[in-house]
């Protein structure tokens, strides 16, 4: 590994006739940095520099250069009058194996000598052959904040091309190695900052000052993890997200990301919560803060850990362990008002409870049906209810576990929800299709088997979410549901879902086609429907009872999710938790409704498995009508 002290060489030059020069290129002492000036051109030896030359201004005169180098980061800078320019990323993993000889030794006179030279600030004698040591580590806090001001330099004018984890790492070694006399110190300007804090009595850790635009309070669990003598490292990045550059280009609040870290200690599953405060600007309306940290792993931010206390100018975040932390701009365009979301949640929770206990004795029903092995119409019901008994059970589990931001159980949750929605669907587009089959082109039931149609129904869904588990798991994981709420707790509600935006566009597409697919077949029935003839008040009920059944059946409530905005949004809300929460519930009833036989026909049988709605076209216990209604 390459030194991480930087080196930067400036002074004056002056320039003759064809000086006009700059050649870098590896030297021969592998920890050596030699700055050399002749006639023709102003000589740059260092390891980890390929080979190359730059034509600089061809004008005589005198001029001020810089060159200015720092391994660890791979930047090696130079510039040369007042706008002249240029930065080199090189890299610090492989030396150049372009190695040259040794520098030769010149004979300094005054057409070559660089003056008012100096080296890291330190000012040196006139010369025109410079050699300094490539020193591992920076130790001297003079060093450590010319270099760190240099790269926050170079971070405010965009100039740094280099890989987030490497400063990160590079900024950690140099803290742990600088020596302070004073309890604490603070390195750095603009784009980045940094303080190292010696914790030497438990006074530190309570509460530090907010001299970085953040303040912090530790609990005092910390006292017993953390050694006496320890000490803090803070540092505070505008990164304008080359640095910290995820997966979905999320925004981070005022650019800012703040990095606690102890020295040689890691901080993790702390019964007490650090608070880590940002003080930022006022959030635009319809958008609210989300506390995350940075996952080295996986390159993403991550919410699992942290709680978020919002406010107008500033936001706690509440976490259990130390790290990289920033404030994710979460954009709504809508927030539920906290009273609202508790209501929703209640009728939700209630509702899936109902209808999970519905479609299991849908299904023990169904089974008890002698027909059932023999009717592939009872087989694509049975399924749809298999499909959505999953679904109610899985969403409830997802809301639990997305509340306790558990983020492994989370991610499995979620996909198993994503799973079921996707198989719920996959039978609600194949009840479309039977109905297709049956009432607009009728053609026998044997050349589209059960067995087919559950490849489809259970298999295509596998595919899917198979497919987004491979790609990247992280799609999966804890879905934020921005809040608003009068009192200072988190101001999003959580749930384990999709989270990658791409992935639920894509889902959404998916619904919707079989809505639309669905919403036609329903069209084609409600018009055989109206042909018919009811001659009495029941015959009229038990045809306005089909249609709400195929209703449920073939999901078209879920289409109310598209509707969902602007002044409609509570409102659809509303109706669209109770429609599709109880859809186990209504498709219960529907059965029980179309499952009694007729009056004129009562007294044939009173068995619950003697008529079904299940065959359209093969119950001789419903009247001619009805027959002519279901198939």
């Amino acid at each position: 590994m390459p030194g991480t002290q930087g080196l930067s060489l400036c002074g004056w030059r002056t320039q003759e006739s064809g000086g006009n020069k700059l050649q870098y290129s590896a030297g021969s002492g592998e920890d050596t940095f030699t700055v050399v000036n002749t006639e023709k051109a102003l000589i740059v030896y260092s390891p980890f520099l390929s080979s190359n030359e730059i034509v600089l201004q061809p004008l005589r005169g005198t001029y001020l250069f810089c060159v200015h180098w720092i391994p660890a980061l791979g930047i090696f800078n130079f510039t040369y009058g007042v706008t002249k320019s240029h930065i080199m990323q090189t890299s610090p993993q492989t030396r150049s194996n372009l190695l040259q000889p040794t520098p030769p030794s010149y004979t300094c006179d005054s057409s070559t000598l660089l003056f008012d030279v100096t080296i890291n600030g330190q000012p040196l004698n006139n010369s025109c052959n410079f050699t300094f040591p490539l020193l591992s580590t920076a130790t001297d806090m003079k060093n450590v904040e010319h270099d760190i001001s240099q790269v926050a330099d170079y971070l405010d004018k965009n100039h740094f091309s280099g890989k987030g984890r490497m400063l990160r790492y590079w900024i950690e070694t140099v803290l742990s190695n600088v020596t302070i006399e004073e309890n604490s110190h603070h390195f750095g300007k603009g784009s980045l900052q940094a303080a190292v804090y010696k914790l030497n009595s438990s006074d530190v850790l309570i509460s530090l000052p907010d001299c970085l635009g953040v303040s912090l309070s530790f609990p005092k669990q910390l006292m017993e993890t953390v050694n006496t003598g320890t000490r803090l490292h803070v540092v505070r990045i505008l990164d304008s997200g080359a640095l910290f550059q995820d997966a979905a280009n999320n925004t981070v609040v005022d650019s800012q990301v703040i990095g606690i870290t102890f020295e040689g200690t890691q901080v993790s599953n702390l019964s007490e919560d650090i608070v880590i405060t940002f003080h930022h600007q006022p959030l635009q309306v319809n958008s609210s803060p989300v506390c995350v940290f940075w996952d080295e792993l996986s390159e993403n931010w991550r919410m699992d850990g942290c709680n978020t206390v919002p406010g107008e100018v500033r936001t706690e975040c509440r976490c259990n362990h130390l790290t990289y932390f920033a404030l994710l701009m979460q954009i709504s365009s809508e927030v539920i008002p906290e009273v609202h979301l508790v209501m929703l949640s209640v009728l939700t929770f209630a509702g899936c409870s109902i209808s999970a206990v519905s479609c299991f004795f849908t299904i023990i029903w169904i089974c008890c049906s002698r027909k059932m092995q023999s009717n592939p119409t009872l087989q694509i019901h049975l399924n749809l209810l298999g499909a959505v008994l999953l679904l109610d059970l899985s969403f409830i589990l997802s809301a639990v576990l997305g509340a306790l931001e558990e983020r492994s159980l989370c991610i499995s949750s979620a996909a198993v929800l994503h799973f079921a929605l996707l198989c719920t669907f996959s039978w609600m587009a194949i009840e479309g299709f039977n109905l297709y089959r049956l009432v607009v082109k009728v053609f026998p039931a044997s050349s589209v088997t059960t067995i087919k149609l559950a490849l489809v129904g259970w298999g295509v869904p596998i595919l899917i979410v198979a497919a987004v588990m491979l790609m990247d798991q992280e799609s999966y994981g804890v879905s934020s549901i921005a809040v608003e709420r009068p009192s200072f707790h988190n101001s999003t509600a959580s749930i384990c879902w999709l989270t990658e935006p791409i992935v639920h566009v894509l889902n959404l597409g998916f619904c919707a086609a079989i809505l639309l697919f669905n919403a036609c077949m329903m069209v084609a029935m409600t018009r055989r429907v109206l042909r018919l003839t009811a001659h009495t008040r029941t015959e009229k009920i038990r045809h306005c009872v089909t249609l709400l059944g195929l209703t449920c059946m073939l999901g078209l409530p879920w289409g109310l999710a598209f509707f969902a905005h602007g002044a409609l949004y509570l409102t659809v809300q509303y109706i669209f938790s109770i429609l599709n929460a109880l859809q186990g519930l209504f498709i219960f009833l529907w059965y029980c409704a179309l499952s009694q036989p007729s009056a004129k026909k009562q007294s044939h049988s009173s068995d619950c498995t003697s008529a079904t709605p299940a065959s359209p076209r093969a119950e001789q216990s419903l009247s001619s009508d009805h027959k002519k209604l279901l198939g």
